[in-house]
């Protein structure tokens, strides 16, 4: 259990389905703000840990690392809209870096190890990630891009949860809930995204099937 737990795409995919699951106590709390952004903060860290231990130079990583984690603190101090913004696209920047990394590592090899194949469950959570950022930006440039019927938004306004639940429905193709694109801008990163999860889904299982055939033969 201790050397499962010790490899990096074993806590990398935790941390992300921890985030979901504490994110709804955390935002009622009066600090929950911080913890949220520090939680944030960690997995950015552990996400880059895991596309390094691909062999992949991070240079790139850590050049959209740190101004996220310095837009996020201005953020959070003066709440200018601007950063919000920058923020979202430094997010989604440095997560979609992780998610190439993290493809390479589960291709790169005839051989599927237990890090890989949790590497592939991290890279598809992160892929909806990457997209709840891309929503809440398309939602903040253009109010009204997205609809929630007011039984389940009563009081009116989107939050990047909300995105991400979104996301993960598109992502997952399960059809969409309470929540439906409006606009064209969101219509189309709609269709990318649906577009994505149904061709990763497609590859990755064809590997795993290719690779028990040759291990057969």
């Amino acid at each position: 259990m201790k050397k499962l737990l010790a490899l990096p795409n074993v806590q990398l995919l935790l941390a992300l389905v921890a985030l979901v699951l504490f994110y709804p106590f955390l935002e009622r709390l009066q600090s929950g703000r911080l913890a949220v952004i520090a939680f944030d903060w960690a997995i950015l860290a552990l996400a880059l840990r895991s596309a390094s231990s691909t062999g992949v130079q991070t240079r790139l990583g850590y050049a959209l690392l740190i101004p996220t984690i310095i837009l996020q603190a201005l953020g959070a101090l003066t709440g200018a809209g601007w950063i919000y913004v920058t923020v979202m696209l430094f997010q989604a920047a440095l997560h979609g870096f992780v998610i190439v990394c993290l493809f390479r590592y589960v291709l790169h090899d005839e051989v599927m190890t237990l890090d890989e194949l949790f590497a592939a469950g991290s890279l598809y959570a992160m892929l909806a990630f990457v997209f709840a950022y891309l929503y809440s930006i398309v939602e903040y440039l253009w109010p009204g891009a997205f609809y929630i019927n007011a039984g389940n938004n009563p009081d009116g306004i989107f939050s990047w949860f909300e995105m991400l639940y979104f996301s993960f429905t598109c992502l997952t193709s399960v059809g969409f809930g309470e929540i439906t694109p409006v606009s064209d801008h969101a219509r189309s990163l709609v269709m990318i995204q649906q577009l994505i999860g149904v061709l990763y889904l497609a590859i990755v299982i064809s590997r795993l099937i290719s690779m028990h055939s040759r291990r057969m033969r």
